[in-house]
């Protein structure tokens, strides 16, 4: 009878073993749950089980290793404060659907998801896991990160999305229930724009529908090397690295890359950084951080760094590094629309959005890509109560036929759109010049900001006296033959412009700043516009123009 029984466990085993694929390795673990006579006899078999889930399979592992890739557990462990992250829904397995899903176990139906802690404060993540069945989305797969997505949502915390799938499983995409699928994940993703912070890291293929839920994150992530992405198939003969290259295609040309790492290790470690600047919801002000640097701070550095002769650029950057605490700025978008710059820094501990023209790339002109650029960025600072600060060099925008065809009239709309919108502190310092529809990009007051303030070098007006005298004057100018005396009326038509706009300019700022005085005086202003706050006329939603 005994052996009878033996004969008929072993073929038990067998058919588990083929028709749901389990390993018996996990059936032994099942089978010492179940005879267990104690409590702590059924946790010791739980945690068995448990550690046979989290050792993964091992020739994925070692591959994903290979390639220079983490692990969905490793990634989880390595973001989140150390022993902080409680996994969610480990024990799940794919439904059945009566198809061949392959040789494997699906344990977790490759996603890892759960909660933790970032600089101590709380975080929501799921984490796709390429080592079980290629991080495929099914059915359960979509419902543990719709799930962890709602709950985000519901206890106003932060959520982080880590991608490497090969995308849709096809076994479960013919029987999807509507609700538990990518369509749920984009609806998520959408109705907590604006509520909590959304950080996408494509470490690995982002393919398809779920390359559109990334994107609709509000800050995405990508890896050199290793992380891909594209909406549709690549053409025969391309390979889908090629086709959505993070270095050309997504972080220097379409501008979907926010923040480009170097490696794995290095994309977690700035998915921390950013998160440290921002508030956990928008009902929340951002941290407050000691930083150690003195507020008074004066940079004598600041006096001699802009050029006197607006022809000639300068360094932004190394003008921003002196002016916010201990020199740090967190660069969005830093290789896409170079002609603008959008950052996270701190002044006196408290976080600020930063919008800077660039000099150094086309002369720091507004154009239609920096226009996006600004007006999303604008609008996120504004979203969550971060001051927004402007420091201007603006040529106005591109006179181009290129960008007229392209639809800079509509982009640059949306530019105002962001500006007029938003309630949080603005603060506009006027470098140097800033002229034309510059003057609406970098608004100052003209969009009721509420400080404008300029340092001595500041040229402003429709366009430079050059400029306008060329415009003004073109009919007197051409009535006169002799070339000589065309030139010098030409230079007295100047100067007087100069003089002209000269008297101008004194109307154009709130205070004239000593450049070495900018640190301070933003610190003190933007804590006296600390509570700012502005009612406006209800309505449901802007119809801003994208």
């Amino acid at each position: 009878m005994d052996s009878e029984t033996t004969r008929e466990e072993q073929q038990l085993q067998q058919e588990m073993v083929s028709r749901f694929k389990i390993q018996p390795e996990f059936i032994e673990s099942r089978r010492k749950l179940k005879e267990a006579r104690t409590v702590a006899g059924k946790l010791e078999a739980i945690e068995s089980e448990r550690r046979l889930v989290q050792a993964g399979a091992s020739r994925a592992i070692e591959e994903h290793h290979r390639l220079g890739k983490l692990t969905a557990r490793q990634r989880a462990s390595k973001l989140l404060d150390p022993g902080s992250f409680q996994e969610l829904d480990m024990w799940h397995r794919p439904y059945e659907t009566g198809f061949d899903i392959g040789e494997e176990y699906g344990r977790g139906d490759g996603v890892v998801v759960g909660y933790g802690l970032m600089n101590d404060r709380p975080v929501a993540l799921w984490a796709q896991d390429h080592t079980v069945m290629g991080g495929t989305v099914g059915t359960v797969h979509a419902r543990k990160v719709n799930m962890v997505m709602r709950n985000a949502l519901d206890s106003r915390t932060p959520v982080i999305g880590i991608f490497d799938s090969e995308g849709l499983r096809a076994h479960d995409v013919i029987q999807y229930p509507e609700f538990f699928s990518t369509s749920t994940m984009a609806y998520f993703q959408t109705i907590a724009s604006g509520v909590l912070p959304r950080v996408s890291l494509v470490m690995g293929p982002c393919t398809g529908d779920l390359a559109m839920i990334a994107a609709l994150s509000d800050f995405l992530f990508m890896v050199k090397g290793t992380s891909y992405m594209h909406l549709a198939p690549p053409p025969p003969g391309i390979a889908p690295q090629d086709l959505g290259d993070a270095w050309n295609v997504h972080a220097k040309l379409a501008g979907s890359c926010h923040v480009l790492a170097d490696n794995e290790e290095d994309c977690l470690a700035k998915c921390r950084k950013l998160l440290s600047y921002l508030p956990q919801n928008n009902e929340e002000k951002p941290p407050v951080v000691d930083t150690g640097d003195d507020p008074n701070r004066r940079e004598e550095e600041l006096l001699e760094i802009v050029p006197t002769n607006s022809a000639l650029p300068f360094n932004m950057y190394r003008l921003l590094s002196l002016v916010v605490d201990n020199g740090e700025i967190f660069e969005i978008h830093r290789y896409w629309a170079r002609n603008l710059i959008t950052a996270f820094a701190r002044l006196g501990g408290r976080t600020v959005g930063i919008v800077a023209n660039n000099p150094q790339d086309k002369g720091g002109v507004m154009n239609l890509d920096a226009a996006d650029k600004m007006s999303r960025f604008v609008r996120f600072c504004d979203a969550f109560n971060i001051p927004v600060l402007w420091f201007a060099d603006c040529p106005a925008f591109l006179p181009a036929v290129a960008e007229e065809k392209r639809g800079i009239i509509r982009h640059g709309s949306g530019v105002i759109y962001a500006n007029t919108e938003a309630t949080s502190p603005q603060i506009t310092v006027i470098i140097r010049k800033l002229y034309g529809g510059g003057g609406l990009a970098m608004p100052g007051q003209v969009l009721l900001g509420d400080l404008c303030v300029a340092w001595p070098t500041l040229e402003q007006g429709l366009m430079g006296p050059q400029g306008a005298v060329s415009i003004i004057y073109r009919k007197e100018l051409s009535d006169i033959q002799d070339p000589a005396q065309r030139a010098k009326q030409e230079k007295k038509r100047i100067t007087e412009m100069e003089w002209g706009l000269d008297m101008l300019l004194r109307e154009c700022t709130q205070e004239w700043l000593d450049p070495r005085d900018t640190r301070p005086f933003l610190i003190r202003a933007l804590k006296w516009l600390e509570n700012r706050k502005e009612e406006r006329a209800w309505r449901k939603h802007e119809n801003i123009r994208i």
